[in-house]
């Protein structure tokens, strides 16, 4: 008669960030998988000049304020690869707010598009190995037994 195999896993952090960053992962992978198919099929976004309604100006007040948030973190991360994705995604931001108050050519406007597009792919990705890392050395799959604390 065989033995029943009983699997657990292990998680050296708290559930919540555990949870939390597997949430950001799967995020970041959905927002990798848009961007490259938009990059792919030639549906890139790129700045606009705001119109005066109240709800794009409300949505430049918040990518200014994403802009910023990314550069302060670029600098709190330990972690230089997260650092410079998120450098990678304020500059994105920052560049698209900045773009958008002025008056531009269609070139330069695919051109920004174009550039901004690369560098969301580039952070997304970045952040994705650097979530998936994490999990893998936070998170442990294993028989009871192999686990520490586990039966012998």
């Amino acid at each position: 008669m065989r033995s029943a195999h009983i699997w657990e896993i292990t998680v050296e952090s708290d559930w919540f960030t555990t949870v939390g960053a597997a949430v950001l992962l799967i995020v970041s992978g959905l927002l990798l998988v848009r961007e490259i198919d938009h990059f792919i099929w030639g549906h890139l976004s790129g700045p606009v000049h705001i119109p005066r309604s109240l709800w794009s100006i409300w949505n430049k007040v918040f990518e200014a304020i994403a802009a910023v948030c990314c550069l302060m973190f670029a600098f709190k991360f330990p972690n230089n690869s997260v650092r410079i994705a998120s450098l990678l995604m304020g500059i994105d931001l920052a560049s698209f707010v900045l773009l958008s108050c002025f008056h531009m050519s269609p070139g330069v406007l695919h051109t920004a598009a174009v550039s901004g597009s690369a560098m969301r792919q580039v952070a997304l990705a970045i952040f994705c190995v650097a979530l998936a890392q994490w999990l893998r050395t936070v998170v442990r799959w294993g028989r009871q037994s192999e686990l520490p604390g586990g039966e012998s």
